[in-house]
């Protein structure tokens, strides 16, 4: 039977990851900062920030691989209990969403159900609650997953680990240095990102939570993780040399390389950290705000336009980078606040 103990490590990971989430979505006001500080001491440190928050939606299905992939369900229960949970979040808060749009717009007018369904499909549902999507497909895959998982062998996962940094790591280096053009190298479990980090977040919770105790393993990871960090930021500059541009899409290509060495360095930090979370303050932190990240998730872009007059009366005040990361922690904190109301409702919580 899966182990059903608690595990705050897990918990810390989700609040760290959201609060990242957030500010990722925060453009040039605090997560594409950078590019209007190329001449500033702080523009290696803006763009460090805006890498490292990368890693947040790795560490989520991280998560997810860890308190999932050692369950034990039937395919009535997955979905029943996982996959239509998941589609109900997903049409309710997207039918809020596109209510807000409209008030927010004064566009009453051109309210349909019609509407509705093709405004989920449509950029501005598609692209803040595409997390969702993703998961639910790796939801309707669990069976497979949890097979792989469990029938992976200790070299087996090394080399998932080992492919993982080639493909998305060395290979697009060599493709953009040496002119090599496009060589598309997919490899399904290493090349989708929800698979791998899953299967990642197994490994490390269920079969070897040993490592995290390892203090030269773990040492040994973090160096990884600063020397894949500096060898994106050397590649993000040598784009831009190369382009003379640094749009914020231009710049994000190579935001993901070595994202796997930071996510697990990341990751076994706070599970390194287990059982120094025992306080009763810790655990009050960490219940008001755990339960509520996947809540936090559907509610932050709002709350962050509703919010935003935080950040422009900051912005005098202390500079955009900390008005920015002012406004994002106001954001997820009054959007936890709001679910956990929210939750106080029973049928509700069931599904938050």
């Amino acid at each position: 039977m899966a182990n059903t103990r608690r595990y705050y490590y897990l918990d810390c990971i989700k609040i760290f990851a959201i609060i990242f989430v957030v500010f990722n979505h925060t453009n040039a006001r605090g997560f594409f900062l950078f590019s209007q500080q190329m001449n500033s001491p702080l523009f290696y440190f803006y763009l460090l920030v805006s890498l490292v928050c990368k890693v947040a939606v790795p560490l989520l299905f991280m998560v997810s691989g860890a308190l999932l992939l050692n369950k034990k369900e039937s395919l009535g229960v997955l979905w029943k209990k996982r996959i239509l949970r998941y589609t109900i979040i997903v049409i309710v808060f997207s039918f809020i969403r596109y209510l807000f749009d409209l008030q927010y717009y004064n566009n009453w007018n051109s309210f349909t159900l019609l509407g509705f369904f093709r405004y989920i499909y449509a950029a501005p549902m598609e692209i803040p609650y595409w997390f969702l999507y993703t998961y639910l497909a790796a939801l309707i895959m669990l069976p497979f997953l949890r097979a792989l998982a469990t029938k992976l062998s200790e070299q087996e996962f090394k080399y998932l680990i080992y492919l993982q940094l080639i493909l998305t790591g060395i290979l697009p280096i060599m493709q953009y240095v040496f002119r090599m053009g496009s060589v598309d190298l997919s490899v399904p479990f290493v090349s989708t990102d929800v698979i791998f980090y899953m299967l990642l977040g197994y490994y490390l919770h269920v079969r070897r939570p040993d490592i995290a105790a390892n203090k030269s393993i773990v040492r040994t990871v973090w160096i990884l993780a600063f020397l894949g960090l500096v060898i994106t930021i050397a590649m993000v500059l040598y784009q831009f040399h190369l382009t003379h541009v640094l749009s914020e899409q231009s710049s994000q290509t190579f935001f993901m390389l070595f994202t796997i060495l930071p996510a697990g360095a990341i990751f076994l930090f706070f599970q390194n950290h287990e059982q120094k979370l025992k306080s009763r303050k810790q655990h009050l932190f960490i219940n008001f705000f755990a339960p509520a990240v996947l809540g936090v998730y559907l509610l932050e872009e709002m709350y962050r336009i509703l919010l935003l007059p935080v950040f422009t009366w900051l912005l005098p005040l202390v500079g955009s980078f900390i008005a920015c990361w002012i406004w994002v922690l106001v954001v997820v904190s009054l959007a936890a606040l709001t679910i956990n109301v929210v939750r106080l409702i029973p049928p509700v919580k069931k599904y938050l």
